[in-house]
């Protein structure tokens, strides 16, 4: 962070800021549409990332979900997404993002391509009102999958990028330091919002069906243990499942005939299966990484005060 940043961090600046420099703290803007918006964004940008066969310079993208509008721009030296509510859009308060950022090799920033550009536009009592959402928790993830647009359009390994655990990331972009435990904490609360929703809203299922579901709330809670330590793919994956693949299966499920539900059953029980052991194979690797971290501090402690008793027992 600049002099100029940390000069705005400061209360009294901010109300001297222009209305584009000012960070959001709109509550109102703090709910599951906002985070619907955020989340299909992040999908259509990862998508992008996995095209690497595909040309994708000077050309631009875009996509309609749910009633959000997506567009990406990719330039040689530029990355510019648009992120905007539709009339068909089920939040109550419509806004337009607007993201541009310089390509890691033209201009770079705590390692990461500098942000020209981060405003959110929104409507509210009939009036337009802009802000920044460059170090919002609900808008981080973005910058952090753009980045990996970035790294997938030069040609650099993704694989390297996701295996960094976000306290390696967070350290490189000392901007998004500040918001890391709070965005965390967020992050792990919708998720078990999400899960237990999901097992509430049918009670009437099979009871196969319902062990299957605790089971993977199980599995879940498993992993937020250590949530932190989970690379950024595979949070998005965990996110996926829960938020999006588990609650559309169930809906599609419940809205089936008896008959067809009969037909239909044991290939539910499968995908659960494959959900649950998903789960599993997180948490495991989160378990044996704490093992190995446990083992490497009582290595450490062996070779700092092993050495210092034996030195005390041999001094008169």
């Amino acid at each position: 962070m600049n002099w100029r940043e940390k000069l705005w961090e400061q209360k009294w600046v901010t109300a001297l800021l222009p209305n584009y420099m000012k960070p959001l703290e709109e509550p109102a803007l703090m709910n599951q549409h906002t985070k619907e918006f955020v989340y299909e964004a992040e999908e259509f940008i990862s998508d992008l990332a996995a095209l690497s066969e595909l040309p994708r310079m000077n050309r631009t993208f875009k996509r309609n979900v749910h009633g959000y509008a997506y567009k990406i721009k990719i330039k040689p030296k530029k990355l510019h997404i648009e992120l905007s509510d539709t009339s068909k859009s089920p939040s109550q308060i419509k806004k337009k993002v607007f993201i541009t950022v310089f390509r890691k090799n033209i201009k770079m920033e705590n390692g990461f391509g500098k942000t020209v550009e981060s405003t959110i536009y929104y409507q509210m009592n009939n009036q337009t009102h802009v802000r920044n959402i460059r170090r919002h928790p609900y808008f981080l993830s973005l910058f952090h999958h753009m980045h990996r647009l970035d790294l997938s359009l030069s040609g650099e390994s993704l694989q390297e990028f996701d295996r960094q655990p976000d306290s390696v990331v967070e350290s490189d972009n000392k901007e998004q330091q500040l918001s890391a435990d709070e965005n965390q904490k967020d992050h792990v609360g919708s998720l078990e919002d999400s899960m237990s929703h999901t097992i509430s809203a049918y009670p009437d299922l099979d009871d196969d069906i319902q062990k299957k579901t605790k089971r993977m709330h199980t599995e879940l809670q498993r992993c937020f243990e250590e949530f932190h330590l989970l690379d950024i793919e595979e949070k998005h994956h965990i996110r996926r499942m829960i938020q999006h693949d588990l609650p559309n299966l169930l809906l599609t499920y419940h809205s089936l005939s008896n008959e067809q539900k009969q037909i239909k059953k044991l290939e539910l029980l499968r995908a659960l299966d494959n959900m649950i052991s998903f789960l599993k194979e997180q948490a495991g690797d989160l378990q044996a990484t704490r093992l190995d971290r446990m083992n490497h501090l009582l290595r450490l402690s062996d070779i700092r005060y092993s050495n210092q008793s034996v030195h005390d027992k041999n001094e008169p």
